[in-house]
């Protein structure tokens, strides 16, 4: 029970590494707020938190959208009173050009990825301020640290991301706030395979017809490990940045690999 007591948002928790880490947070004893633009989604993860004896309550939110990031946390401030965790886990994929990428999509990213999780930080600040402090934990991406062909957008907001975590560890340290990032390589998850789609020739993907477990088995070969990250890996390395296990631990990030930046 490493977060018997505590109550966490977390952000994209309709699947991938949201749905993980909302399901193991709540085995850990948190009280969990998920948050999904799929509300029917976010409802039936719920749905199973529940079933398992565990708390949690559902919101169907586009963190892109001010008003419904304050209905968030006033769903936080009614249903729980506190805040003691924010995981900014909520994006979207690109994987184009630049040349082959249009302004709305560039737009979209950003707004999607880095002011999504500007919005939501925003509203947290106060509640975690009120709390006595807590942890903020934003899902960046080992593409925020190494360059890779086809990456810009998709990139910049990451590292975005990365540089608002470690201001923000600075800047909220007073207030016993940490925040810290979680650098995943490619994933097997609904987004996983979207982006293996996009970036095919960048892991040297080559198939006659779309088969997401070959194209796994061809990424596997390009990480030294051996392995693509799977939602668990994200979720337990979210639980320690959650805990007060990691009570030193901020303005920093977890890369979640498989040595592939040092291979």
């Amino acid at each position: 029970m490493r977060l018997e007591g505590k109550v966490a948002v977390i952000t994209g928790a309709a699947s991938g590494f949201g749905k993980a880490s909302a399901e193991l947070f709540c085995r850990e004893g948190a009280k969990v707020v998920a948050v999904d633009i799929n509300g029917e989604g976010v409802e039936e993860v719920v749905k199973g938190i529940r079933a398992q004896g565990g708390e949690a309550t559902a919101v169907q939110a586009d963190i892109t959208k001010a008003d419904d990031v304050a209905r968030i946390f006033q769903t936080v401030k009614d249903v729980y009173g506190t805040l003691n965790v924010l995981f900014n886990n909520a994006g979207i994929d690109h994987m184009k050009k630049i040349t082959d990428t249009t302004e709305e999509e560039w737009d979209r990213v950003m707004t999607v990825n880095l002011k999504g999780t500007w919005l939501c930080t925003r509203e947290a600040v106060p509640l975690l301020i009120e709390a006595g402090g807590g942890s903020m934990i934003h899902t960046s991406s080992l593409s925020a640290l190494k360059a890779r062909p086809g990456n810009t957008c998709y990139g910049a907001s990451k590292a975005g991301i990365l540089m608002m975590s470690q201001v923000l560890a600075i800047e909220l340290a007073p207030h016993k706030i940490r925040s810290n990032c979680l650098c995943p390589v490619v994933a097997d998850t609904p987004m996983g395979e979207r982006f293996l789609q996009s970036a095919q020739a960048m892991y040297g993907i080559q198939l006659e017809q779309w088969d997401f477990n070959a194209a796994k088995d061809i990424a596997r070969s390009t990480v030294p490990l051996g392995d693509i990250c799977t939602p668990m890996d994200v979720a337990y390395a979210a639980l320690f940045l959650a805990s007060d296990e990691s009570r030193l631990i901020s303005g920093t990030y977890i890369l979640i690999d498989g040595a592939s930046r040092a291979g």
